[in-house]
């Protein structure tokens, strides 16, 4: 999918986050492969739970089974931001 034409305002969200910055949000969606999080300050993403996403390996340092055992659902979450996934148009958390 084109996110810049499809999603002009996630496309212009994405592009004025910088590495480091502090975002924060409410966990939307649990998946095996990761944590949606819904943004305060972003906007909706189209097709996914949320424009925030946290990887497995970025929930804990300690070991765990299923990411429920780290967060929960609506959750609230401040996490750094360390870069975007154009593929999904994501903020990578």
């Amino acid at each position: 999918m084109d996110w810049q034409s499809e999603s002009p305002e996630l496309w212009a969200f994405l592009e004025s986050l910088h590495c480091g910055d502090i975002l924060s949000g409410t966990v939307s969606a649990i998946e095996r492969f990761g944590v949606f999080v819904a943004l305060d300050d972003g906007p909706g993403h189209p097709t996914l739970p949320g424009v925030g996403f946290l990887g497995i390996p970025e929930l804990s340092w300690r070991r765990f089974d299923h990411p429920t055992d780290v967060v929960q659902v609506g959750q609230r979450v401040e996490r750094e931001f360390t870069g975007s996934d154009t593929h999904n148009a994501e903020a990578r958390l």
